[in-house]
């Protein structure tokens, strides 16, 4: 059986989701001769520091977006990067060895440049026999510090992406060009916007708008409610606070109060997102890959209500292909939404805008990709000057042992002689003094 390796880290969900869309996708193929998995790197390894580090600055950045924009400007060079996760990783890269040495992966597939990082090293130094695979999980954005030149293949999700990496020097052949990969559970829905509300415990006649701003959480959904209340927008609010508890507290407690002609609904972490996305009219959040595609898929046009520095080039493709629109305040929302409201031809028009994409997930296509790696019959790489260097290390640690053994063997020997002549020489002195007369005392 192959092993197939799809490398993340509990940090964010940019990259996980597209590691358990392809997982999903490959558990519905039932291949019987592929053992797949998603391997949290930060958990598997025990990387506690690393996996609090990571924490930390992202959920400041999710907080205080000049943060990320900051570093994303200067992550286009990895040099720094690398130099950061050497140093992080002097702890966390033996660990690694010794898991590859240990479950043996027939390819590995990395979501996350730290681990990129450490596989590129080892794969220049000859210790990584598995085949290579990176994912970029910026759809429209190739910032170099996702890639490698040594690796084998890297999985993009745009034209633009791929001609991006190619002129920053990724070899043009090892460049695989796939529609984003999107969880199996997100196949678009049947059923009539009415038929879901229902079953969602929604009202089914008012305007809809579903605000979602990731697994976190984090946006500003009371501020965004409250213009909507003072301008007398008349609309079904329907909120999904994700992991945020303090946040799904906070707008029940709002909504108890007085909200004009707003309804809200809240909701904490669901399992059945993709029902909210299509029971709505329109949804609100962040230009995140995994949301916006996620939500087109619906056939749903979405409102950007923020971006950070990675999701630039994705807001752009949404605004440039009249799939959604930003908007840069609470104020500007809730003039939109009115239109919106207002005006269902609006809505009809971005739809067959969405239609026209012919969007799908990518994930049936990336597991036949990968599964053809996996099962290629490959060849003992050649590594000359590897082997060389092994072979000479080995040559001089059993050389070592050898003169060790040598002379621990020779220092015995000597240790035993001067120990006999050390007893021959008392023997002989007690014979020696045996022998001579006792003198008489004098009379």
């Amino acid at each position: 059986m192959k092993r197939i390796d799809i490398y993340t880290i509990d940090i964010g969900g940019g990259h996980i989701a597209p590691a358990q869309a392809i997982k999903q996708q490959f558990d519905i193929l039932g291949y019987k001769d592929l053992d797949v998995r998603v391997v949290n790197l930060g958990i598997t390894l025990h990387a506690t520091f690393l996996r609090y580090l990571y924490k930390f600055y992202w959920d400041k950045a999710l907080r205080y977006p000049p943060l990320i924009n900051a570093f994303y400007r200067g992550a286009d060079n990895p040099f720094l990067m690398k130099i950061v996760d050497r140093i992080l990783g002097i702890t966390i890269l033996p660990r690694f060895v010794g898991y590859l040495d240990r479950e043996k992966p027939d390819l590995v597939v990395s979501t996350y440049f730290t681990f990129t990082h450490y596989l590129e090293m080892l794969k220049r130094v000859g210790q990584l026999e598995a085949v290579t695979v990176v994912l970029n999980p910026e759809p429209f954005d190739s910032h170099y510090i996702w890639f490698s030149p040594v690796f084998d293949w890297s999985m993009v999700f745009s034209r633009k992406s791929r001609n991006e990496i190619v002129e920053k020097g990724i070899a043009r052949q090892k460049v695989k060009v796939f529609h984003f990969p999107i969880k199996p559970s997100f196949a678009r829905r049947t059923q009539s916007p009415a038929t879901l509300r229902r079953r969602l415990g929604l009202a089914r006649k008012p305007f809809t708008v579903l605000f979602f701003f990731g697994a976190e959480g984090v946006g500003p959904v009371r501020k965004f409610i409250t213009v909507l209340i003072e301008r007398g927008v008349a609309l079904q609010a329907v909120v999904i606070c994700g992991k945020n508890e303090k946040l799904k507290a906070d707008i029940e407690n709002f909504a108890r109060g007085r909200t004009g002609s707003v309804q809200i609904e809240v909701r904490g972490y669901v399992t059945n997102l993709a029902d909210f996305i299509a029971a709505s009219d329109v949804v609100v959040g962040k230009s995140g890959p995994n949301q916006v595609f996620e939500t087109l898929l619906q056939c749903r046009p979405i409102v950007i209500s923020s971006f950070l520095a990675n999701e630039k080039e994705t807001t752009n493709w949404v605004i440039g292909n009249k799939l959604g629109w930003l908007t840069r305040s609470p104020e500007h929302l809730a003039t939109l939404l009115h239109r919106l409201a207002a005006r269902p031809a609006v809505l009809k028009r971005y739809r067959a805008n969405i239609e026209a994409m012919k969007l799908h997930s990518g994930a049936p296509e990336i597991c036949e990709f990968l599964a053809r790696l996996a099962r290629q019959k490959r060849a003992p790489k050649k590594r000359p000057m590897a082997d060389a260097l092994r072979k000479f290390r080995d040559r001089v640690v059993a050389e070592g042992e050898a003169i060790s053994r040598r002379i621990e063997g020779s220092e015995n020997v000597r240790r035993f002689k001067r120990a006999s002549a050390k007893r021959r020489a008392k023997l002989t002195r007690t014979r020696a003094a045996s022998r001579r007369p006792r003198s008489r005392p004098a009379r």
